[in-house]
């Protein structure tokens, strides 16, 4: 017979008390109904990002016709770096302003999923 390591054997008095079958099911609703709130929260998050996605695909879309249009009027070489100077400024601006908007979209969609799991932890 194996010997057991003092490090792996647990003390009683550290051991949860045994739940009562009323417990348990309590504990499993409660568990089911934090699934459910973070699930909602999942989904809200989720709709907000794919609006904020779609926002910007229109606007990019607008940015490149607009700059298209330029280009085909363009009628020197100065125009046309002029045009993608400001095409390739407006990107990055709409970029960076967008990557701030996601980041926001993507924490608060976290600290929404994961609180109600946080406070069910703690409860």
């Amino acid at each position: 017979m194996a010997k057991v390591s003092p490090d792996l054997r647990a003390d009683a008095a550290l051991l949860p008390p045994a739940l009562s079958y009323p417990d348990f099911v309590e504990f499993g609703r409660e568990t089911i109904e934090t699934a459910i709130s973070a699930n909602a929260a999942l989904s809200v998050g989720l709709e907000a990002i794919s609006q904020e996605v779609a926002q910007y695909a229109r606007t990019a879309f607008q940015s490149v016709g607009e700059t298209t249009r330029g280009l085909l009027g363009a009628r020197t070489l100065d125009d046309v770096i002029r045009l993608q100077t400001d095409f390739a400024k407006r990107s990055f601006a709409g970029l960076a302003e967008r990557s701030v908007t996601f980041s926001e979209l993507g924490c608060s969609l976290v600290g929404a999923s994961v609180g109600a799991w946080n406070a069910r932890a703690k409860s």
